[in-house]
């Protein structure tokens, strides 16, 4: 009778790689089962993609970015904190024993590879297309913005659909923003330059978004023009001074910063501001996300939001009500309030 010797091996997942936004190849397990997610973006994206059940870990501050992230994800309050965009607590990390951890475009590159050398791949999300010299900074300098932005909201959705294997669901996402777009580009036309609103994103603090920064893109795609573009680049803060002088008709609000608007309309400072004066100054609902990255819901409703805002007129006909709620239940499963 011979004797056999028989190996018995714990299964092995096969792994297959994938190009990140920072174009860097990385091989990823064939199946996702623990995720960290230590970008909003990223975990905003998820949700929409309904895979919110593969994430264990996620980013520290999340509610101060992403708060209607817990409307959502039952037990958010509860998650494992193991990080930020721009740390990571290793030891917290490791216990989590994640396939994969996602990372913001501009997180420390030693950050990245303290977790590539502990074995875990490590994929960079940062929503817009531009070559790594831009793509890796926090404020980039892009020479064509709306294209960027365009270009990387689809990268992105594709490269974290198809890691979780949900192509079809991404597709679909792309498929909405698409035929949103389409809208509002029918219903707006083409506004000369001289005619566009003028447009300022407001804080207390006085600091405002300039060009390289999705939030320029959606007042321009919106009829508008971000009156601190052509001044400054990126998250900036700017003066009392510029701002009467830049004097923009409209003045938004970030949801997520509402508190502001009592604070600046009842300001001296601000009362010889157009918009203040004649009073058109909005919060922007919770679904238009204008911040320096574009987000799904931005460019599918915020978009068209800001500009049937601005030119009310020409959008009497669009049912945004309805299509916001249309969007939330196919995409978030809960209906918009």
């Amino acid at each position: 009778m011979t004797n056999c010797l028989i190996l018995l091996s714990s299964p092995v997942f096969a792994e297959r790689t994938v190009t990140d936004q920072l174009g860097r190849t990385v091989a990823v397990p064939d199946k996702i089962d623990r995720a960290v997610i230590l970008q909003h973006q990223t975990l905003d994206i998820l949700i929409q993609l309904g895979v919110t059940d593969k994430v264990v870990g996620i980013l520290e501050k999340w509610d101060k970015y992403l708060p209607g992230a817990a409307k959502c994800i039952k037990n958010i309050n509860k998650m494992p904190t193991p990080g930020g965009l721009n740390t990571v607590n290793m030891e917290a990390l490791l216990a989590l024993n994640p396939d994969i951890v996602f990372v913001t475009h501009y997180a420390p590159k030693d950050m990245i590879s303290q977790i590539s050398d502990a074995g875990i791949p490590v994929v960079a999300i940062s929503l817009y297309a531009a070559g790594y010299e831009q793509t890796s900074k926090l404020n980039p300098e892009l020479k064509d913005a709306d294209k960027a932005y365009n270009e990387g909201l689809k990268e992105s959705i594709e490269i974290i659909a198809d890691v979780f294997g949900k192509r079809e669901q991404g597709q679909k996402l792309i498929n909405v923003i698409k035929a949103n777009q389409d809208i509002l580009k029918a219903h707006l036309g083409i506004i000369p330059e001289a005619e566009r609103v003028r447009c300022y994103m407001a804080r207390s603090n006085l600091k405002t978004y300039g060009r390289g920064k999705y939030t320029s893109v959606i007042m321009e795609r919106a009829g508008g023009v971000n009156v601190a573009a052509a001044e400054i680049v990126g998250y900036k803060e700017v003066s009392m001074e510029d701002v009467l002088r830049w004097n923009p008709e409209v003045i938004f609000i970030q949801w997520r910063h509402r508190e502001a608007k009592d604070q600046l309309v009842n300001d001296p400072a601000w009362k010889e501001v157009r918009a203040v004066k004649n009073k058109k100054v909005y919060i922007c609902p919770e679904y238009v996300k204008p911040w320096g990255h574009c987000l799904p819901e931005s460019m599918a409703l915020g978009e068209l939001w800001m500009a049937k805002t601005l030119y009310p007129e020409k959008f009497k006909d669009v049912d945004l009500d309805s299509m916001v709620q249309s969007y939330y239940k196919e995409f978030y499963g809960i209906p918009y309030k």
